[in-house]
């Protein structure tokens, strides 16, 4: 009888310990989620601990601080989001404003009377040039947002990319010689047409040869073959204000080299040719290799 009431005193006490344990566990769980929902952004990854074990909590701590690592995953993004945001109105404002107030400029120029003839066609040219430039803005701000969001049309079928290549290559021709660029072109023979749609592949191929041509220095090289079951499109021209660290964001909206905007160069040309390409089913690359840059497209077999 003196054991079994010992017995129950050492199960009372162990059972009341276990009690105070929990209790205490509890608590510091409350304390612990009530500073977590009034931390700030210097303790980001704070998270729920126990100050001693126990199972039927620690299931329930580890679900707490995995929701709150999805949680702050989500806030994380939300804010690069909110800042690229911010970012590309403020690269917009600028890409219009510059021509704008180009013509502007211009147009109260050609307010005066005495404005030789001369010179108001001079003035008209520009003013035309630019307006050209704002539309041409516009139009590629408008498109990589239907890109972006699903809604730009895309209807898929065998494309030749070998004739759409060449009959923008004979229209920039000239364009070629006059910056004096010398052109490499080893187009393989007999390839195999690609699954796309043909005014994409004209969009993307003339996105490119207007890259080469306002940052491609005095040679570019175009190549075009077959590897397994895709044809590869390679375009290489110089790049010597390229860095490593340039490549990784070369496919950026707005991404400019040289850092310096001009209302001429918005950096949607590459944005738009990654868009497009991928979009199809297809992948584009880019790497540097001392100064040559190189930009290659794997197109899937149609």
């Amino acid at each position: 009888m003196f054991l079994t009431l010992i017995f129950f005193i050492a199960l009372s006490a162990v059972l009341l310990a276990l009690l105070l344990l929990e209790r205490q566990s509890l608590g510091k769980l409350r304390d612990d989620l009530s500073a977590v929902n009034h931390s700030d952004e210097s303790t980001p990854n704070r998270r729920l601990s126990l100050p001693a074990p126990g199972r039927s909590l620690e299931a329930l701590v580890r679900e707490i601080n995995v929701l709150m690592d999805q949680k702050q995953a989500v806030q994380v993004e939300s804010l690069r989001r909110e800042k690229a945001l911010r970012r590309q109105i403020a690269n917009i404002s600028h890409d219009l404003r510059t021509p704008l107030t180009a013509i502007l400029g211009y147009t109260q120029l050609l307010k005066d009377p005495a404005l030789s003839a001369e010179d108001r066609a001079e003035y008209l040219t520009v003013v035309e040039k630019r307006s050209h430039t704002l539309q041409t803005l516009l139009t590629g701000f408008y498109d990589l947002s239907r890109m972006e969001s699903g809604e730009y049309p895309l209807n898929l079928c065998s494309v030749a990319l070998h004739t759409i290549l060449c009959e923008l290559l004979a229209a920039f021709y000239e364009d070629f010689t006059d910056k004096d660029i010398h052109l490499e072109i080893d187009l393989e023979d007999g390839l195999p047409e690609v699954s796309a749609d043909a005014g994409a592949v004209t969009r993307i191929f003339t996105n490119l040869i207007q890259n080469s041509l306002k940052h491609g220095g005095r040679h570019l090289e175009i190549r075009q073959y077959a590897e397994g079951n895709t044809v590869v499109t390679v375009f290489k021209n110089e790049a010597g204000g390229l860095t490593e660290s340039d490549i990784a964001s070369i496919f950026d909206r707005f991404f400019t080299a040289d850092r310096m905007r001009t209302g001429q160069n918005t950096g949607l040309g590459l944005a738009i040719v990654k868009n497009l390409v991928e979009a199809m089913g297809h992948r584009v690359t880019a790497s540097l290799d001392g100064s040559l840059f190189s930009l290659r497209i794997y197109w899937n077999q149609a």
